[in-house]
């Protein structure tokens, strides 16, 4: 006779209550005189999965000599009796190979054992799950009281530190505060995301600046992609797909996560080489007759600009880029206007700054005023849910309705001051540019060329060995103003002054990101 001793404990935090479990399987293995083999392990009784159990009863099962299997008590053993394991220990049990033992409850199991000895073991682990699922109960309640009072239930994400802050050793006070050695680094990569950079780019940037995971390791594209989806960041928690305000620090903006969310799916579903070499007309490029993708390449020490003919070949010819690229340089040599037009522009950007001012101002007035109302009718619902005058499941839905508007009208809020105060530096920055363009093109690396012409020119295509595309305002203005003179009613098209206006908003029509 052989008897195999078995303590259990649900997680690695129980792992204390061990030595007591393991001294009384002792005690009665020695008060039986025979040999004893002990295994403990920790390993929850009432998961799906229990890999170390199932490892165990193989062992069992190859047993050749009859074995008194011994738990110290029932919920031990398990506490769902539709268990694999549980059932394959009752089959061992009938074939009279192993008897269970539960010292602590009095209670041992053969294959002759009373009506009135297997009724206590089913009674036992019933018992058992019952109190499982009470417990299970008492946190689902206790995790949702604290996620209504904007508290995280688990481990804080990257950037956030678990932190104690009183209490005993028993019962500490926990909460999260700011991790100072990684915010920075996280706040940094979601500026670089709204900026459209890829996951694997963001990566291999925080890795040369040092940033690393909890536990040590070096960020991966898959670790960038959690944390810039994570809503915990601009002050929202996400538990079991619901969403809760939680009471800590955002690090960044709702309004600068979804400038994330939005490259995300403008990105969607497009294959990208991030360590291919970089090219001036690289992704601006399309094909005149079918319209598919022109992807530069490297041949014999010049690069070539060839049609990928997804949709099948269209006789488009493969074209030196070096053929093309005298008419783009030309354009850009165009945009620069002379000096005696500055003093009329700058006038212009006065007026419309005053006009913008005035937008914006109101805009925000009429905001902040929607804004009070929200809020002061949330606080008569609440009122009348106190009162009982209004349904719980009836309150929720309308809450949530208000607090989605509420978060509008504060993105709103943040969008109409953010535009308020950018738009003369937006308007310097795109006059910057114009007159600098011809310089900044030809000592710029290839990527930044292509940044550049993003700006300037749009729907570039290619067919016939020759590049046509479209000029984005104002760029475009300039150029056909230098070719008008400076009197007349051209002079008051210019200003903006006439009925026709060809000098657009500073921004509109560009790529640029406030």
């Amino acid at each position: 006779m052989k008897i195999i001793l078995i303590a259990r404990v649900s997680d690695i935090e129980q792992r204390k209550a061990l030595p007591a479990q393991k001294l009384r399987l002792q005690n009665y293995a020695i008060s039986k005189g025979a040999p004893y083999e002990y295994h403990e392990f920790d390993e929850s009784a009432y998961k799906d999965t229990r890999r170390k159990f199932s490892t165990l009863v193989r062992h069992i099962s190859s047993q050749k000599e009859h074995c008194y299997v011994v738990f110290d008590k029932i919920d031990r053993l398990t506490r769902d009796s539709s268990q694999s394991e549980v059932k394959a220990l009752n089959d061992l049990v009938k074939q009279n190979k192993i008897e269970l033992h539960f010292p602590s409850d009095n209670l041992f199991i053969t294959k002759d054992s009373p009506a009135t000895d297997l009724f206590r073991l089913g009674i036992g682990m019933a018992l058992a799950k019952y109190y499982s699922d009470t417990s299970r109960d008492n946190v689902k309640r206790r995790f949702d009281q604290m996620l209504n009072d904007g508290i995280w239930v688990g481990y804080a994400p990257i950037g956030y530190q678990n932190v104690i802050t009183g209490g005993t050793a028993k019962k500490p006070i926990k909460d999260i505060i700011v991790d100072t050695t990684r915010a920075g680094h996280i706040v940094k990569m979601f500026e670089l995301r709204a900026l459209g950079l890829p996951y694997a780019h963001i990566a291999k940037y925080m890795n040369q600046q040092g940033l690393t995971s909890k536990s040590g390791k070096r960020i991966s594209k898959s670790i960038v992609e959690k944390i810039l989806n994570n809503s915990f960041y601009y002050g929202e928690m996400k538990y079991l797909g619901k969403l809760y305000p939680h009471k800590y620090e955002p690090l960044i903006s709702r309004q600068l996560f979804n400038r994330c969310h939005a490259v995300r799916e403008k990105r969607h579903d497009q294959r990208t080489n991030y360590d291919s070499l970089d090219f001036t007309l690289k992704g601006l490029v399309t094909c005149k007759f079918c319209s598919c993708t022109v992807t530069p390449f490297n041949a014999r020490n010049n690069v070539y600009l060839k049609c990928t003919g997804a949709k099948g070949s269209c006789g488009n010819k493969n074209t030196a880029q070096r053929l093309v690229m005298p008419a783009v340089i030309n354009t850009l040599g165009a945009i620069p206007f002379p000096s005696e037009v500055i003093p009329l522009i700058i006038d212009e950007l006065k007026r419309r700054h005053d006009n913008q001012q005035d937008y914006y101002t109101k805009n925000i007035e009429e905001t902040r005023a929607e804004y009070v109302r929200v809020r002061e009718r949330m606080k008569k619902l609440a009122y009348e849910r106190l009162d009982g005058r209004i349904a719980l499941d009836m309150y929720d839905e309308i809450v949530s309705e208000l607090t989605v508007k509420q978060n509008e009208l504060n993105e709103r809020l943040i969008s109409l001051t953010s535009s308020n105060k950018s738009f003369i530096v937006t308007a310097s920055y795109l006059l910057d540019l114009a007159q600098r363009v011809n310089y900044l093109f030809e000592n710029a690396s290839e990527r930044l060329q292509q940044k550049l012409l993003n700006f300037v020119l749009s729907n570039i295509q290619m067919g016939d060995k020759k590049l046509s595309f479209e000029v984005i305002d104002p760029y475009k203005t300039f150029i056909k103003i230098k070719k008008s003179p400076l009197s007349g009613s051209e002079s008051a098209n210019w200003c903006g002054s006439g009925d026709s206006n060809p000098w657009p908003h500073p921004w509109q029509g560009c790529a640029l990101n406030n």
